[in-house]
């Protein structure tokens, strides 16, 4: 259970029990996974939606709240729209979607297909900005985005409309807030200082934002939180694959931190010196569970000859199938790759290749891209001759 933070508010005399995600990006694609896994990962973050209604029943809370970016975009494919909504309606708690910079609330919008508003279930309501009374004297108020770019403070507009509202008041708003902003000069920031000040007055009493998939408290009041993504989008993210379960009690809010994911990115690297390695490698990639549901970014470090690496590609070729995928992204890999006589010696060539293996070994050894391309070049012809051998 996370710490319990006071407002100095008015005391308030009733309690109020939530679900918080966001960054749901129904239809997201990833082009590192195939076909078939592809479709696993697209149908996880449907079946997301259902564990999060079991969630919020098994711990009676009232509703849920999405803070933006439900779909990966308004271009979503239409069966995705119709999954979405009967997992929704599988729910059975009440939802309420704010759209975000993926899916904004503009011409062409998801949120006001046909196909949406067809199969919307009674437990979805989509927020416009109009504030909705969620229960009694507990208030919704939301600032959707209306295109793919904001021009103010995706938030400050909605603190003068809660502070003439009696009761509960939650904030949904989707965006950077000034503190981990890149460019804290954007006109889109989310501001802490007009945050602050409505959450010290009473005028709100929390905050519930979306477009960081990384679980994060925004401040020191405890009232400002990023969900993050109830799956994992990337291997970079802090603490993802959560849901936040809310409890506002009289003047007091709790945060406790639900593990909903089902998938997982994994990054690692390892330094390789020779074939000894290779064994170490192979014991690691069987260690890991869930191969199936895990995305695995490898990167290697270290100088090996040819045949080293050619066994090295073959140890995790035989791993590939049990993955979700398995990548080896350039910018992690160090590995350098030194051919030698004793790589080739076995393998017959002649004539051209001979001379090829010669010139190409020459090359290897220079600095920069040039030895670079070499390397690779001569490794594929190794490959390719020792396949042939």
């Amino acid at each position: 259970m996370m710490p319990t933070h006071a407002c100095s508010a008015n005391v308030l005399n009733h309690m109020v029990r939530f679900i918080h995600t966001s960054d749901w990006q129904l239809g997201m694609t990833r082009r590192f996974l195939s076909p078939e896994a592809q479709s696993r990962f697209t149908d996880a973050r449907i079946q997301a939606i259902r564990t999060i209604g079991e969630l919020a029943r098994a711990r009676d809370a009232g509703f849920v709240v999405v803070a933006g970016d439900v779909f990966e975009s308004n271009m979503v494919e239409r069966q995705i729209v119709l999954r979405a909504l009967e997992a929704l309606r599988d729910a059975s708690v009440p939802f309420y979607l704010l759209p975000g910079n993926h899916d904004p609330l503009a011409a062409g919008s998801v949120f006001t297909s046909q196909t949406f508003i067809t199969n919307r279930p009674p437990n979805v309501t989509v927020l416009d900005g109009t504030p909705i009374s969620v229960a009694p004297d507990v208030t919704v108020l939301s600032s959707p985005w209306r295109s793919k770019r904001m021009t103010e403070d995706a938030i400050a507009s909605v603190y003068a409309a809660a502070a003439g509202i009696e009761g509960v008041k939650i904030v949904v708003g989707h965006g950077q807030v000034e503190p981990l902003a890149p460019d804290p000069e954007r006109a889109d920031i989310i501001r802490m200082a007009a945050a602050n000040e409505a959450l010290a007055s009473g005028a709100v009493h929390y905050i519930a934002l979306g477009d960081r998939h990384s679980r994060t408290s925004v401040g020191d009041s405890g009232r400002v939180w990023y969900s993050g993504a109830p799956e994992p989008t990337e291997y970079r993210e802090t603490d993802p694959g959560q849901v936040l379960d809310v409890t506002i009690d009289g003047d007091e809010v709790h945060v406790e931190a639900c593990r909903v994911a089902t998938w997982r990115f994994v990054e690692q690297k390892a330094a390789m010196e020779g074939s000894a390695d290779i064994a170490r490698v192979k014991t690691y990639l069987d260690g890991l569970p869930s191969k199936e549901r895990t995305i695995l970014n490898l990167g290697f470090e270290g100088t090996v000859s040819l045949q080293v690496a050619a066994d090295l590609d073959a140890a995790i070729d035989d791993f590939r199938p049990l993955f979700a995928a398995i990548e080896r992204r350039a910018s992690d890999n160090q590995l350098v790759i030194i051919p030698d006589e004793m790589d080739f010696s076995g393998l017959g060539l002649t004539g051209f290749a001979s001379s090829a293996v010669d010139e190409l070994g020459t090359l290897a050894t220079l600095p920069g891209a040039p030895g670079s391309e070499a390397r690779d070049a001569v490794g594929l012809l190794y490959r390719l001759a020792r396949g042939a051998a």
